[in-house]
């Protein structure tokens, strides 16, 4: 048996390890509709303004006790209830009822309403409670809409026959319509399902009836989105090594529903804002005395011309809070579909 050596003289070989020269691994680059989504200044500026609103409503009770001084629900009707305003005693209504504008002060910082409240701390408790209800109503829209989509798509037959029924239902009523309806209905007697009970002043009636409105709205765009996919091969393939109707929905559709779904539910928030106003205006949302932003504009519309900051303050934040809720709706979905483009090409 021969023994190997090398042929090379002993001095030629290396004493060392020869050191092995390794690239440095580049950091990840964000996707395409990220950076786009990032570069938008405008998206930038919808997302700070959303913030802060969200963190001054989160505020109110540190406003309420630390600044003002008062509730939401504190009146200064009396002739006796003054408030100094550059270094004058002023009435807070004055005689024929109308009530003192901002004063740019601790106590009453802009002004107050007719019966003499604080329209910042019931501006700060109101939205408060607007959005509170409008991002939990279209939060369990989404999650109600999402599965009677899925299922409605994928499985068809009967099952589709009676979810599309159903949504064609509330689809054929006018959004105000059939939420005045329903929260005047609930407001008057409450609901009671098993051993849930809701009492009729509860700020979860316009947050139910809101979320039951809008579920077309979004149940209509994925069950059809579902049709589409449910014959992509990926679904027969899935099909061919044995997967369950269940485990295709789940595993397979409903990831491929995510950007819809994300792009639909800033647009649900921003339209659940609006008519849960429009509820609290026609008594249909939040009870009196809760504030909201729809009992605020209510009652100060009735002295729009003598105390407009009443109305124009409670209004503000309105278009505020819905404007920004869109337009960073509107980012978030043109950075999916830049995400979508990049992908497939």
């Amino acid at each position: 048996m021969t023994a190997w050596t090398s042929s090379a003289p002993p001095e030629a070989l290396p004493s060392t390890p020869q050191e092995v020269r390794v690239d440095p691994v580049p950091p990840p680059v964000p996707p395409v509709g990220v950076r786009r989504l990032l570069r938008s200044r405008l998206v930038i500026a919808s997302a700070v303004a959303l913030g802060l609103l969200v963190a001054a409503c989160i505020a109110a009770p540190l406003w309420a006790a630390a600044v003002a001084g008062t509730s939401p629900e504190r009146t200064n009707a009396s002739p006796d209830d003054t408030v100094v305003v550059d270094g004058e005693e002023r009435s807070v209504l004055a005689d024929d009822g109308r009530p003192i504008g901002p004063t740019w002060g601790r106590r009453f910082f802009l002004g107050a309403d007719d019966e003499g409240r604080d329209v910042m701390v019931r501006l700060l408790y109101g939205g408060r409670a607007s959005l509170a209800i409008g991002i939990g109503a279209a939060l369990l829209t989404a999650l109600l809409a999402v599965p009677l989509g899925l299922v409605a798509g994928y499985l068809r037959g009967p099952i589709d026959a009676v979810v599309t029924w159903a949504l064609d239902v509330i689809w054929a009523f006018p959004v105000v319509l059939l939420g005045v309806a329903l929260g005047v209905a609930l407001a008057l007697g409450g609901l009671k399902i098993g051993p849930i009970e809701i009492a009729g002043g509860s700020r979860l009636i316009p947050l139910l009836v809101i979320a039951v409105v809008y579920i077309p709205y979004m149940a209509r765009p994925i069950r059809a989105q579902v049709r589409s996919l449910a014959e992509r091969e990926f679904v027969e393939a899935a099909r061919a090594q044995g997967a369950g109707p269940v485990r295709i929905m789940v595993a397979e559709l409903l990831p491929n529903l995510t950007s819809t779904i994300v792009a639909l539910v800033p647009l649900l928030m921003a339209n659940a804002i609006l008519l849960e106003a429009a509820l609290s205006f026609l008594g249909a949302g939040v009870q009196p005395p809760d504030p909201s932003l729809g009992t605020m504009l209510r009652d100060g519309i009735e002295r729009l011309t003598t105390a407009p900051h009443a109305t124009l303050v409670p209004g503000l934040a309105l278009v505020a809070a819905v404007l920004s809720i869109n337009l960073l709706g509107d980012g978030v979905r043109e950075a999916l579909e830049g995400d979508a483009v990049a992908d497939g090409s």
